[in-house]
């Protein structure tokens, strides 16, 4: 098939969206498909058989971009010979819309608890452009089925939007097995350190906070010793300063953003991503292929993947997450080293349940079949 995907942008050097769309043009384009990306920035050298149809954007504002990126990539659909399209960024119409994003209206009832402040936001030219594309995306004649990352996702759109359930298909992410790999445990020698992950660029959403306040907890009331390595773009500035008004930035290394990050995978204990809302942090299936268990909230679709106690650790977001994320790490440090390598090792078979591969062919038949 020919087949048009859009996002914003399709590379392994931006988030996990980004990411998780390159792997998914690469692996439809092994399938034999010759693939258009619809997009201002796609990495070069993905495949031979993926076409980069470049589209611009007005990067003077939010509401702009939004809107303009909209309008120019369906203005280069409509000059494509494409026997389907697939869309991760908000665009419409089109045949499958795949939800990479937060939905924009819950994750402003998160961000402005006061109804008056959230009432005013209402008003912001970003919320509304925003909020606006998802009710014209999620409108009948717009698109042919959804593709929702989780179950938290789709009870979202049946609730908010009055979807049909038999038009939104749950897909997991998938994960390129091949490259995340479970590491030899006699390769990467561990001491008696609880060696604490987080992986994110926005950590605010991810909750970044709930694990500098856990460090503090730790380390004035237990006798624990903990790290934290953090990879990711952020207001590290912001973070760094409260590191130091909670006593922890000695325990603390910021990373920024990296493209190696499976180094940090596996010298890691425990991914920790308290999010305050996630459709599916793709870097939790990420860790669990490497074979480190998981930490995150029930807010984060990923959280469905996680067996309680086995292969992660799943936290309440009505309870205090701070405290939570202690409780956890006290019974993760009371662990012999035998209980720690099975969890490493049920987390890792659990992650290849979802291959890249195998989510590029249900992606694939889905399409074939619209």
């Amino acid at each position: 098939m020919k087949i048009a995907v859009i996002r914003r942008q399709c590379t392994y050097h931006r988030g996990g969206a980004e990411k998780y769309c390159a792997d998914l043009c690469r692996h439809l384009a092994e399938l034999g498909h010759r693939i258009y990306v619809v997009a201002e920035q796609c990495d070069r050298d993905l495949h031979p058989s993926i076409i980069h149809i470049p589209v611009a954007a007005n990067k003077w504002t939010s509401p702009g971009r939004n809107r303009s990126f909209h309008i120019n990539s369906q203005k280069a659909l409509a000059n494509l010979a494409i026997d389907c399209s697939l869309a991760l960024s908000r665009t419409y119409p089109v045949d499958i819309y795949r939800v990479s994003d937060p939905l924009h209206y819950h994750w402003m009832s998160l961000q402005y608890r006061n109804r008056w402040l959230l009432a005013f936001q209402y008003l912001n030219p970003r919320h509304q452009t925003i909020l606006s594309l998802d009710k014209y995306i999620f409108s009948k004649p717009n698109c042919n089925l959804i593709i929702a990352n989780s179950y938290l996702v789709k009870n979202q759109l049946i609730s908010k939007f009055l979807i049909p359930e038999e038009k939104i298909h749950v897909l997991y992410n998938g994960v390129d097995l091949e490259n995340y790999t479970l590491i030899d445990s006699n390769q990467n020698p561990k001491d008696c350190t609880v060696h604490l992950l987080f992986v994110g660029n926005d950590f605010r959403r991810k909750g970044l906070e709930y694990v500098l306040k856990a460090l503090r907890h730790l380390k004035q009331k237990t006798p624990i010793a903990c790290t934290l390595t953090v990879v990711g773009r952020g207001n590290k500035s912001k973070y760094v300063k409260l590191a130091h008004q909670l006593q922890v930035e000695d325990q603390i290394s910021f990373k920024g953003f990296s493209t190696e990050v499976i180094r940090y995978y596996h010298r890691a204990d425990l991914l920790v991503l308290p999010s305050l809302y996630d459709p599916f942090a793709n870097v939790c299936l990420e860790a669990m292929a490497c074979g480190v268990p998981v930490v995150t909230t029930e807010s984060n679709g990923a959280s469905e993947i996680i067996d309680e106690g086995i292969n992660g650790y799943i936290l309440k977001p009505q309870m205090p997450l701070d405290d939570q994320i202690v409780d956890i790490i006290k019974r993760y440090s009371n662990l012999s080293d035998i209980e720690k390598r099975a969890r490493s090792i049920s987390a890792h078979k659990r992650a290849v349940q979802f291959s890249i591969k195998s989510n590029a062919k249900c992606v694939a038949n889905l399409l074939a079949n619209i």
